[in-house]
């Protein structure tokens, strides 16, 4: 069995914000569980950007962000590689009029791997909740 998570919930996972409880929560399910979290190729650059952005910020400081640089280097993710489903992810990118079409990437690697897709971003969620079953807020997450 697999999960799909997205930068937002890994970020969540190592650096205390909303719903990181959730999402340490969901990291130690699956790994309890036997549940492999899967993520798209670009994810490291993504969560590690994101982190990245919080230390220039000053959100949090060069020290925590060096810690959770390496928490996310530990987080059991197996990225794969996507790049086969660019013209995927663009269908389902204009079909719901995302933003960012990393997102759906995201959504296209959920979708071929028959898994669920845990995301962080209520703006992705609420766009395709109505009509992809398998996408699922972080928020909802209660546990296994």
């Amino acid at each position: 069995m697999e999960w799909c998570i997205d930068a937002n919930v890994a970020v969540k996972a190592v650096v205390k914000e909303d719903f990181s409880k959730n999402a340490m929560a969901l990291v130690s399910d699956a790994s309890n569980m036997g549940i492999r979290l899967i993520a798209p190729h670009f994810f490291d650059a993504e969560t590690n950007g994101a982190v990245r952005k919080k230390v220039y910020s000053g959100e949090i400081t060069v020290k925590f962000g060096d810690i959770a640089f390496e928490m996310l280097r530990e987080l059991p993710t197996q990225i794969l590689s996507t790049s086969h489903l660019l013209d995927r992810a663009w269908e389902i990118a204009k079909q719901f009029r995302l933003r960012w079409l990393y997102d759906a990437f995201y959504v296209a690697l959920a979708e071929e791997r028959d898994c669920l897709f845990w995301t962080a971003d209520m703006e992705l969620y609420n766009s395709v909740k109505n009509d992809l079953v398998f996408v699922k807020s972080l928020e909802d997450y209660k546990g296994i």
